[in-house]
């Protein structure tokens, strides 16, 4: 027995559900208009621009209200007033993974959200002073976790990486190789960056191979970036192709209904309106470059 597919509804809010056919044609618009500026910047590849940033800044903006301020009053508050009178629930309040007491946790939360409404005064006015503070506390810790994280993970973590045992009783002949081409590798980069010295003979070659294990390293890493971008870039030519199928068709049969699905549709205005645009501006100079 065949089952036939059937062809998914012009609009369906089901999460689970494969997209709908609205959905099919914005997936399609977004990704074609974001190609399109490999041709030039035009209006097309603009509205995925400012629909992305305008997006993007929209749920940010609920997100950290939410979790900022609304569960903050309506929930965390609250509960904290229930543990002042209840000692089980005093004996568990925690913050930041240290036990504090109900009051104090109030009142550095009652802070936090005093903070974040000093920090919304930017809207009536862009110059209030007011949000400053606020904005200063923000960079400030911000600043010392990320060092304190960077340091972690580029510094520390990088070092204990390369103690490294050099001929493990256990370990085979392809491992002891590439330990010794770590640590000779390792040793060679730094006395390139070694400018206490006057450099001599022995010490520029260990610098000329120093400079051969970067120029690797950095095209490894290059490679990969590129390998990744191609990977996201398969993946959507792959899921334009899905909404190529006949399934997602306004009707017609063999390559008539494939010509009615979304990706074409889509990408014939895209070069209709292009072409257009272009057939209008022939004669004209160009606008010189930036």
């Amino acid at each position: 027995m065949i089952l036939l597919q059937q062809s998914p509804a012009w609009i369906d809010l089901d999460p689970t559900a494969p997209p709908d056919l609205l959905g099919a044609f914005l997936i399609c618009l977004l990704t074609l208009s974001i190609f399109s500026f490999l041709y030039r910047d035009n209006p097309f590849y603009k509205l995925a621009e400012h629909l992305f940033i305008g997006v993007s800044t929209a749920w940010y903006t609920l997100e950290f209200y939410d979790s900022g301020v609304k569960k903050a009053l309506l929930e965390y508050v609250p509960e904290k007033v229930h543990a002042l009178h209840d000692p089980a629930l005093a004996a568990a309040t925690e913050m930041g993974g240290y036990p504090v007491t109900p009051g104090w946790a109030l009142a550095w939360r009652m802070g936090a959200v005093a903070l974040s409404l000093m920090l919304l005064a930017r809207l009536v006015r862009r110059d209030a002073w007011i949000s400053r503070w606020p904005l200063a506390l923000i960079v400030g810790i911000y600043a010392a976790l990320k060092m304190t994280g960077e340091t972690q993970a580029r510094l520390v973590q990088q070092i204990r990486e390369t103690m490294v045992s050099l001929w493990s009783a256990d370990a085979s002949a392809v491992t002891i190789a590439g330990n010794l081409v770590l640590v000779l590798g390792l040793v060679c980069v730094l006395v390139h960056f070694l400018f206490t010295f006057k450099r001599g003979r022995t010490l520029a070659g260990f610098s000329r191979v120093g400079v051969i294990v970067l120029m690797l390293a950095f095209g490894a890493r290059f490679g990969f970036a590129v390998l990744g971008r191609i990977a996201l870039l398969i993946q959507r030519i792959s899921e334009l192709s899905s909404y190529g199928q006949p399934d997602y068709s306004m009707g017609g049969r063999g390559w008539v209904a494939t010509l009615l699905t979304p990706p074409w549709l889509v990408g014939g205005l895209i070069v209709l309106v292009l072409a257009l645009a272009a057939l209008s501006r022939r004669g004209e100079p160009e606008p010189p470059a930036a």
